[in-house]
């Protein structure tokens, strides 16, 4: 487990009705509206600009609700593919 991410994305570990079909990693616009990353660019383009902690050792963190972790070290490592677990739910969808 990565001991302090840059950011991090956690699933509900109970999906809402619908949840699977949505991605886990989206884009905030309001505080109740979110929409899928255009591409891979754009993304790591937004990670780029947080608050880098200087005992960061991981670059995106995402657990799945199946506890499934997704760990990527650095940008290049993310994917800039669509991206679906094991289980059937949506880690990363680029496009709206």
């Amino acid at each position: 487990m990565p001991r302090k991410p840059v950011i991090k994305y956690q699933a509900n570990k109970i999906p809402i009705e619908g949840e699977l079909n949505v991605a886990i990693v989206r884009k905030v616009i309001s505080k109740t509206e979110y929409v899928n990353w255009a591409d891979k660019t754009e993304f790591t383009n937004a990670v780029d600009q947080l608050y880098v902690p200087p005992t960061s050792d991981t670059y995106v963190y995402i657990i799945c609700q199946c506890s499934i972790e997704y760990i990527y070290a650095d940008k290049t490592e993310v994917p800039s593919s669509n991206l679906t677990c094991t289980c059937g739910r949506k880690i990363i969808e680029y496009g709206n």
